[in-house]
């Protein structure tokens, strides 16, 4: 367990980041409603917050590697490289979902401008600027906007997984480690997405996103079944997976503890419509996505090229 606490910015980096992308996903199936076009505003405004939450997540990859000017040159195999790869379709996805952001919400800022002159006033002249090439793009480009980040967090995500799934370790090299990432954008993420859909008091499909998380929470809970069986089963010379990480039970029943009682905050949330209720849930789900993550990195062990042949 000591290994996992010490990759904390990766444990940061990637759970924020499948968050983010899950959230984003989620707000966009909310934006094929009918019903919530008319607060397509107020939704990309709420949705500053995941391009702040991601710009944090970078942050903490570029403590993992020491210095932030490394970053640049983890860039330097695109295509050979899985860390490359990885930081090449995270950057991708930040930079589409901010420029996206970006163009859309100059739109709102400027029709929105009367009603909050205050909060508008320092943000117009650059809200002007964008707002212009906004105007030449194609009518209906949000909607293809939209699904290309999506898209593009996917590959994100499926890049990421792909990092860990290392042939010498052999606790990574398995289906549940893409499997548990792609849980993460599912729990995680819908939670995040009904905190800021009540954020932007738009009451349209909260309900189901919940019922999504709990499904996902579901399906995490069997995987972590089978995932105890293999570990029991996988060893070296040296070690004993489940060994990597002795208090693996009691920490994986405080991570579903967690998302259990974030769960019935969440569900709870839907009934007063308290914001705080809800981002108390989606803060304990978060947290035992974080405990999940870190068992993740605790598990490294090595087998050794000699072995694979």
């Amino acid at each position: 367990m000591g290994a996992g606490l010490h990759e904390w910015p990766l444990v940061l980096f990637t759970a924020f980041a499948q968050t983010i992308v899950g959230a984003f996903i989620a707000l966009t199936l909310v934006l094929l409603v009918r019903q919530a076009q008319s607060a397509t505003n107020r939704i990309h405004y709420a949705m500053v917050i995941l391009w702040g939450l991601m710009a944090l997540s970078f942050v903490f990859s570029t403590m993992h590697l020491g210095s932030p000017h490394r970053a640049f040159n983890a860039l330097n195999r695109v295509g050979a490289s899985d860390l490359s790869n990885e930081i090449a379709t995270g950057s991708l996805f930040f930079a589409l979902g901010g420029a996206y952001w970006l163009l859309a919400t100059s739109r709102y800022v400027q029709n929105d401008r009367q009603n909050r002159p205050l909060v508008m006033r320092w943000i117009q002249p650059l809200a002007k600027v964008i707002g212009g090439i906004e105007a030449k793009l194609p009518i209906g480009w949000q909607g293809v906007g939209r699904i290309i980040v999506c898209v593009a967090g996917l590959i994100f995500i499926s890049a990421m997984s792909k990092l860990y799934m290392i042939p010498t370790v052999p606790t990574w090299n398995v289906v549940y480690t893409p499997l548990s990432f792609f849980l993460t954008v599912i729990i995680s993420g819908s939670a995040l997405a009904v905190v800021l859909l009540q954020l932007a008091k738009v009451d349209v499909l909260q309900r189901p996103l919940v019922l999504i998380a709990v499904i996902g929470a579901i399906v995490a809970g069997v995987m972590i079944l089978m995932q105890y069986q293999f570990l029991l089963e996988t060893n070296t010379a040296i070690f004993h997976a489940i060994d990597r990480v002795p208090a693996y039970v009691p920490l994986m029943i405080a991570r579903f503890a967690l998302i259990f009682f974030g769960l019935v905050c969440l569900y709870r949330s839907l009934k007063s419509a308290q914001l705080s209720m809800s981002l108390i849930g989606a803060a304990l789900i978060l947290a035992g996505e974080l405990i999940a993550r870190t068992i993740f990195y605790g598990l490294h062990m090595t087998v050794g090229l000699k072995s694979l042949g």
